[in-house]
């Protein structure tokens, strides 16, 4: 609801997206790569606030994986609008309302089973330090008070729905700087009354995160092979047990919905380049697949549409 009530203004950026190719090239530039879980009905919106010294960025999600890296000097916050989600966080089930905090240089792996409402303020360097955040390059997740975290969704909404009717007012220092200064002390008083989850202990250890991406570089480096999961185990230097585990903590999934999840994706973005040099074929084998009736059945099954139809819709003959 909250993005039919808003509007663009010269004060707030708004982009919707009703296909996931329009939407990869705002997320490279923040240095994020999602593999959607459901492209059916697949839509999300973003929307932006400049402050004089903070960015407020709000998102609507999808059901999909995603890898972020922030590089944030000053700081970044990152919590839900709505208490209705599931997310997991670098293997850290979040089913309850949350928020994390960090500042450096960060890599974090989220598993959203289904879209949710993100809010992102991102710290400039024109604000002082207000001791928020206990250590860099460290993802430091916490259970807020309620109350606390409901005072900071209706001030960043309504500072979004300002931008919105009022875009003047951002223009004006005083009244920028006043918005600003209310959205910072709610999310002081966050921080003050919050805690660290009873959670935090089942992040996944930093060896199950390294080895998911170990898989990502051997698939990306193989994508014409047959992988199987003993030599990719071996490669990694564990079991075939622990990569498993790896996979299913860190991504949600088995290792082997996981692989081949990966290899779809990749043949996919293949396709859509519509190249006269390409065929279904080639494309499918290219991919570690060689079996074109499986190919075309998950194929179909994940895309809702066959590959050759990806093809010619990509080529202007569809």
């Amino acid at each position: 609801m909250l993005f039919k009530n808003l509007a663009p203004s010269p004060a707030l950026s708004i982009i919707r997206f009703a296909d996931i190719d329009a939407f990869r090239p705002v997320e490279f530039v923040a240095d994020a790569r999602s593999v959607p879980l459901n492209l059916a009905n697949f839509h999300t919106a973003r929307a932006v606030v400049q402050l004089p010294c903070c960015q407020i960025t709000m998102l609507r999600s999808f059901p999909r994986i995603v890898d972020v890296s922030y590089r944030a000097a000053h700081g970044v916050v990152i919590f839900q609008i709505e208490d209705d989600y599931d997310v997991a966080v670098n293997g850290m089930s979040v089913n309850r309302p949350a928020f994390v905090g960090m500042r450096g240089n960060v890599d974090l792996q989220f598993v959203e089973p289904r879209g949710s409402l993100h809010a992102i303020i991102t710290l400039g360097a024109g604000l002082r330090d207000r001791e928020w955040f206990d250590a860099p390059d460290r993802l430091c997740p916490f259970m807020p008070d309620p109350d606390t975290l409901a005072t900071v969704r209706s001030v960043t909404i309504d500072i979004l729905q300002t931008a919105s009717a009022r875009p003047e007012l951002l223009r004006e220092p005083p009244s920028a700087l006043a918005l600003q200064e209310g959205l910072l002390l709610a999310i002081d008083e966050m921080f003050r009354s919050s805690r660290t989850p009873e959670v935090a202990g089942k992040i996944a250890s930093t060896g199950y995160c390294r080895l998911v991406r170990m898989i990502d570089e051997y698939v990306a480096f193989h994508a014409a092979s047959a992988i199987y999961s003993a030599d990719l185990a071996e490669q990694c230097g564990v079991s075939v047990r622990t990569l498993g585990t790896a996979v299913a903590s860190v991504r949600g999934m088995s290792l082997h919905r996981y692989l081949r999840l990966k290899q779809l994706w990749s043949a996919r973005a293949q396709l859509v380049k519509g190249s006269d040099a390409i065929t279904v074929t080639s494309c499918a084998r290219a991919n570690g697949f060689h079996h074109m009736g499986e190919f075309a059945r998950l194929y179909r099954a994940v895309f809702h549409e066959t590959a050759s139809r990806t093809l010619a819709r990509a080529r202007g003959a569809d």
